[in-house]
């Protein structure tokens, strides 16, 4: 028997849809629902520099947050938290785009060294970064990987400015027209030398 105790008693709350906020290597706010490595690998938010390069399993762009210039992510667009998560010819693939990356990055005289570095956090995307090293990294620590916090608060300090916006989209864009092209050699053409 329904009466008006029964039926207040039977109201379903509203879902609430928590959005996360994150703040971009330009300074923009970006909103997503979930994890940041779903939201990003289904298009729900975008950068400025747009994607560097995206194939059926794997993304490859711009750190979302930090303004240094080429530092970039790969990351599969299944949700994986772990390395051990993807299946080997997933992984042979991931370390190909970032190696991909690093020598049209190289090849183009962007940066001479550069640090893969895999983060697994719990609840999140796994990815790679790939970090070039420039010469303001060692001249604020002696050990870039030991104190990434050291570098990653100088870059979002120092760094936020239109000229590196614009060296960042100019990257992007480098890295983009060589998975374009398919040539991953470190060739320089003649009209850059």
């Amino acid at each position: 028997m329904l009466n008006s105790e029964n039926m207040l008693n039977d109201k379903k709350e509203p879902k609430v849809v928590r959005m996360n906020n994150l703040i971009s290597y330009n300074n923009r706010i970006i909103s997503y629902d979930g994890c940041p490595g779903c939201a990003y690998a289904g298009h729900e938010f975008h950068l400025d520099c747009g994607l560097a390069y995206e194939n059926e399993r794997f993304t490859l762009s711009q750190d979302w947050e930090l303004p240094i210039p080429g530092f970039m992510i790969v990351a599969p667009k299944r949700h994986i938290e772990m390395l051990s998560e993807l299946t080997e010819e997933e992984r042979n693939e991931m370390f190909s785009l970032a190696d991909k990356a690093v020598k049209i990055m190289r090849g183009k005289h962007i940066c001479e060294r550069f640090d893969y570095i895999f983060e697994e956090k719990e609840n999140r995307h796994l990815h790679v970064w790939i970090l070039p090293r420039y010469a303001w990294m060692t001249e604020n620590t002696d050990d870039i990987i030991a104190d990434l916090g050291v570098i990653f608060e100088y870059a979002l300090c120092n760094l936020r400015s239109e000229d590196n916006y614009r060296e960042i989209e100019r990257i992007t864009e480098i890295v983009r027209d060589g998975f374009a092209a398919g040539d991953f050699s470190m060739r320089v053409s003649e009209s850059e030398k």
